[in-house]
């Protein structure tokens, strides 16, 4: 049975995560560093993570939840970290609410060869129309899961969850029952209790959060089922 919790936002530097759209003619100021510490050792069975990104709007334009697009970049990083010793059976998958699209990668091993190809993905894709509805991409991860029956899957879904499908309630349900784990990243809103099933694994990013808050978000489901090491606290107090 796979252990499902909540996963809260993660507090690393000071500072915003997803800020307002720089004013024409500034620069952007470098982001701030931050820790996701260590990945461990690659899993022990084969695994295979997928993001899939809302692009609509509501998250994208300069009053949307992440107008600079750093929500790549922060995935970016955690995927990098994998990749430094990512195994041959740890698959990576990139996926868009516009489905298809030409931003879809992989899968693929998240290794360094395989983070070329997934970087490919990490962006707004050109023949996207900013879709807000969740049902395309989803089928698209299930056929994807139930193509990869040895691998424990699980879905990150990086959106605000103002979904524009025909029956939302449906979606969200068959989100649910999708053949792995779930990880609800909400962008820019905090949902009202109900709205997810319990089951699912939700981190709520605000636009004041850290930087780093995506990254460590997604870096919990990267690690989920690699081997790292445990010490208890009166270990640690020694």
């Amino acid at each position: 049975m796979k252990q499902r919790g909540r996963l809260l936002p993660s507090a690393v530097l000071p500072g915003g995560l997803l800020g307002n759209a720089p004013r024409i003619g500034t620069s952007r100021c470098p982001q701030p560093e931050y820790a996701l510490g260590s990945p461990g050792r690659p899993a022990a069975m084969p695994t295979l993570l997928i993001a899939a990104f809302d692009n609509s709007g509501s998250v994208v334009s300069p009053i949307g939840a992440d107008p600079l697009s750093n929500r790549f970049a922060e995935v970016d990083r955690a995927f990098s970290v994998i990749a430094r010793n990512g195994a041959p059976h740890e698959f990576g998958m990139v996926l868009h609410f516009d489905t298809p699209s030409d931003g879809e990668i992989g899968p693929v091993p998240i290794t360094r060869a395989g983070m070329r190809q997934l970087r490919r993905g990490l962006r707004v894709p050109e023949d996207g129309a900013g879709s807000s509805e969740l049902a395309p991409s989803l089928r698209r991860a299930r056929q994807v899961a139930e193509a990869h029956p040895v691998h424990e899957t699980t879905l990150v879904v990086l959106s605000d969850f103002l979904l524009m499908d025909a029956d939302p309630r449906e979606v969200l349900s068959d989100l649910a029952a999708f053949p792995g784990a779930v990880h609800a990243v909400v962008l820019g809103t905090r949902l009202p209790a109900g709205v997810l099933d319990g089951a699912i694994t939700v981190t709520h990013v605000g636009r004041d959060d850290p930087p780093g808050t995506v990254a460590q978000a997604l870096f919990a489901s990267l690690v989920r089922h690699r081997q790292r090491r445990h010490y208890s606290a009166r270990k640690r107090g020694k």
